[in-house]
Order: C-alpha cells, then structure tokens, then sequence
C-alpha cells in the first residue's frame, strides 16, 4: 500500500466521493481541512512530501516490524487554534488499517517525519492490541499516546516532541494521576470525562491525559524497549 498519490483529490473536492461521510467526520475533527485546498496541495507536492513521507514510512515499517497501510496526505485547517497552539500546524489520525496525515506547507520535513512517527506508532500498537475503538479505555489512550511520542523522541531528540510534554513537573502529574487519572482509567470514549481528561477542559490541565501518558511511558522504557512496550498490555505498561 505505502502512500496514496492524492496530490490532485482536492480538485472538485474530488476527495469527498473516495472518503466515506462518517470517516470524513473523524477527519475534520481531527484537523483536515474542511474546504477546497487546491493551492496547499499543489505547494505540498512541490516540496516533494509523497515521496519524503513514503521513504520514512518504509524505514519505520522494516525498523517495528510494522503493517503495511494506506497513507493519506491531505491539507490541514490553518484557521484551528488547538492545531497550531498544541500539534505545531499539523496533525494525524491513525486507523487499524489506513493512516491521516494532515499538513500545511511550511510544516518542515522533520515535522512531518515527527508526525509520520507518532501516526504509524499508533497502527502498530492498533495492531498489537486489536479493539473497536468504542472499547479503547482512557488508560489505552493515555498509554498510546505515551509510546507515539517517545517513539518521536528516540529518532529525532527533544527539539521534535510536541510541546505538551513539557508542560508540567513529575511532581504535578504525580499528583493528578493519583487525582484524576487513576479513578478514571477505564473511562470509554462516549463519556464526557473521557475528552476532558485526555484534552484537558476548563476543570483539567490542558493536554492532561497525553502528558501522563508520556510519563508512564517514559518510566516503562527503563526496563523495556518500545518494541516490546508495543505489543505489551496496556495496564502492564501503565503500572510498571
């Protein structure tokens, strides 16, 4: 599979007739443009992004022993807030089967290949713990979340993790675990607290969940490696 050539998918919004309504739903939400982005796709192209994007994606699969999927390059929303505040301008959704990358161009190739990393981090943990993702637990999500952005972290440094990682002190996510986390843990997408837990809201510190999730990862990785953390059960990683 590797990447899709959908350089020309947004002219007519042609991309609307091969993405199906509901999926085009979980897109939007996740930062995909929502309009015709014609002239980002064209600068997207000239930067080469196809090719870039599939190369790494070839590493990273042949380095995690890694499915191969379909990789989706589409234009990001440059009008979210959250987008540019928290994700750098860019964004991703990953599926068990296919992969979103979301970009504008003045996002760096480095950038992209953080994004690459944390996405397809996610399909192979997919993978290694099949579910519906209405059964995927706040404490899966947390830990998903975690093992992405290491995997950021070994390959490119600290200067390409996402700017939530640095938010608070061990101390302070030491105390909001046991606070918030912890009693939560099996807390599923339909409820509300799940969003906010993860996000941050006005009642939770902002990107409350991703940071725990990068903490606890952080301290499994000095007994395991990210190969095995991959494929180890999430409860198992989280209380390490």
């Amino acid at each position: 599979m590797g990447v899709i050539n959908t350089k020309h998918w947004f002219v007519d919004d042609m991309w609307r007739k091969k993405i199906k309504e509901d999926v085009q739903r979980h897109l939007f939400a996740h930062g995909m443009a929502r309009h015709n982005q014609h002239d980002t796709m064209k600068q997207l192209a000239e930067k080469n992004v196809w090719a870039f994007v599939a190369k790494k994606f070839t590493e990273l699969q042949k380095e995690w022993d890694g499915p191969d999927v379909p990789i989706f390059i589409f234009p990001a929303d440059a009008t979210n807030r959250s987008l540019q505040r928290e994700f750098g301008g860019k964004s991703g959704v990953a599926f068990r089967d296919q992969l979103f990358l979301f970009l504008l161009p003045h996002v760096s190739n480095e950038h992209i290949y953080a994004l690459l990393i944390h996405e397809y981090n996610h399909v192979c943990r997919l993978h290694a713990d099949p579910k519906d993702e209405r059964d995927y637990t706040l404490l899966d999500r947390i830990v998903m979340e975690g093992l992405a952005e290491h995997a950021v972290y070994e390959r490119l440094g600290s200067e390409y993790v996402a700017t939530w990682t640095t938010y608070y002190t061990e101390e302070q996510l030491k105390q909001w675990m046991k606070k918030w986390i912890i009693p939560n843990l099996s807390t599923r997408p339909d409820d509300a607290r799940y969003r906010s837990l993860l996000y941050g809201s006005a009642f939770y510190p902002r990107m409350l969940g991703y940071a725990v999730g990068y903490a606890v990862v952080k301290q499994a990785l000095e007994k395991k490696t990210m190969i095995e953390l991959l494929s180890m059960k999430a409860e198992e990683i989280f209380f390490t």
